[in-house]
């Protein structure tokens, strides 16, 4: 089996890597459309929950070959295309600041007593919050706490998640709001930062637009299936709390109208194959993918920097045999990978992509048991040389000359197409000056 790049073009040139934040021309991702055009998103502001679906939105009617800006009707078909004819979209829509709550004080450490309750009880006062279940410290100086959402005050977090549906037929989208049944969802209050913009307090409205689960999959059943992650989770069936960031899979039967906890995946650190494993903060940004066997398959990122390990950290794998209501041990897949993808083609090739640094594309014929071809989109080596003026000594981002946050969607019964930013494009207008830049290239595999 062999895979084979082609006809690499580029989408949209933006500023100088020099000249702009991290998150300016990046975090691309493909939607389906009703008329079968691709849609495409990117980010275009600072890396901030608070700043979240403030970006570019794009169109190709010729299966990525030209692009045009997508006019208000366009847009309203992006999402992924449901049994029942609808378009489903999940809602990027920034996070709510929080600064005016007040705390509940202190109650960690000898504060707490044998004979008051050891969990939070439910604040009745909507400026008040509940005391935290635990406290997260990361190396930048943040600590963020975590609550019990049925403990936080009326309408501050809802167990929902929000999305734009078109209906079929209808040329217009509707906003929704679909109940989740999850026992025990945790809520993460973010503390003043330096690594957001804002420096204030917020919480996420729409988790599932942030936590990885921007990815609806239908499943060959016809549910719809959404992978997310949650740092400071508690175990949805024991109700205990753990330290590690956790998969969660959602399903909906009725078109995404509700949906339930299906799944789950926790963190289970691997000193045998990565010496960081305990400073990673578990696992993070999964995908799924259906299997010709029958079987699923979760990829899952570990790598975090902010517990202290660096940039790049290990991808696992898990599978289910039961349609993802219970997981195998996830086993070590490659040593580096942020927001890891699978897409099964139609010709039973299955495709991983693997990022950061770098962009690899893995191929298996064995629903994803081994994996025997690979083809390097960008290499994993120092690319700051080919910066406008190269850094004497580069940071890791400058290194790798991309977000290598990438999306892959299928072309043919044997090709897909691949985006991706790279941060030093020459662009030929503008006397070769390296900007940052969304790219594609198809990705074709000899099945």
């Amino acid at each position: 089996m062999k895979i084979s790049l082609k006809n690499e073009n580029v989408i949209y040139y933006g500023p100088r890597n020099e000249d702009s934040a991290w998150g300016f021309v990046q975090f691309p991702k493909f939607y389906e459309m009703k008329n079968g055009s691709i849609g495409l998103y990117f980010h275009n502001e600072d890396d901030s929950p608070l700043v979240l679906g403030q970006g570019s939105w794009y169109v190709s009617d010729d299966l990525g070959k030209s692009w045009h800006n997508a006019s208000k009707e366009e847009f309203a078909q992006f999402g992924t295309l449901l049994p029942n004819g609808d378009m489903l979209r999940i809602k990027n829509i920034p996070a709510k600041k929080v600064e005016d709550l007040q705390s509940s004080g202190a109650w960690f450490g000898n504060y707490r007593i044998p004979s008051e309750p050891i969990t939070p009880q439910k604040s009745t006062n909507p400026d008040v919050l509940p005391h935290p279940i635990s406290l997260y410290s990361d190396v930048f100086g943040s600590n963020d706490f975590f609550y019990l959402l049925d403990t936080l005050p009326d309408g501050l977090a809802e167990n929902r998640l929000f999305f734009s549906r078109l209906k079929n037929g209808k040329t217009t989208a509707e906003e929704e709001y679909s109940p989740v049944d999850w026992k025990h969802r945790t809520v993460r209050i973010f503390s003043p930062s330096p690594v957001y913009t804002g420096m204030t307090s917020f919480i996420l409205e729409n988790p599932a637009a942030y936590e990885g689960g921007s990815k609806l999959k239908v499943a060959p059943d016809g549910s719809l299936f959404l992978a997310l992650y949650r740092n400071g989770p508690c175990n949805p069936y024991t109700g205990k709390f753990e330290k590690f960031s956790a998969v969660f899979l959602l399903r909906s039967t009725d078109n995404g109208k509700t949906w339930a906890l299906h799944g789950y995946i926790p963190y289970q650190p691997d000193l045998e194959k990565d010496e960081f494993s305990y400073l990673h903060g578990g696992f993070y940004e999964p995908d799924i993918e259906f299997m010709p066997d029958g079987t699923m398959l979760c990829i899952m990122r570990t790598c975090d920097v902010f517990q202290g390990a660096p940039e790049w950290g290990a991808t696992y794998l898990s599978r289910s045999v039961d349609g993802g209501k219970t997981w195998s041990k996830p086993e070590y897949f490659q040593k580096i990978g942020a927001l890891p993808l699978l897409l099964r083609l139609d010709c039973g090739v299955t495709l991983a992509v693997i990022t950061r640094p770098g962009i690899f594309v893995y191929a298996s014929k064995d629903d994803g048991k081994t994996w025997t071809a690979c083809s390097e989109v960008m290499t994993g080596e120092d690319r700051s040389k080919l910066a406008n003026v190269p850094p004497s000594r580069p940071n890791f981002h400058q290194w790798a000359g991309s977000c290598c946050n990438t999306d892959i969607r299928a072309l043919s019964e044997n090709s897909a197409l691949l985006v991706y930013s790279d941060f030093y494009t020459p662009d030929p207008n503008d006397n070769g000056i390296k900007k940052k830049a969304i790219k594609t290239v198809e990705i074709v595999v000899d099945c």
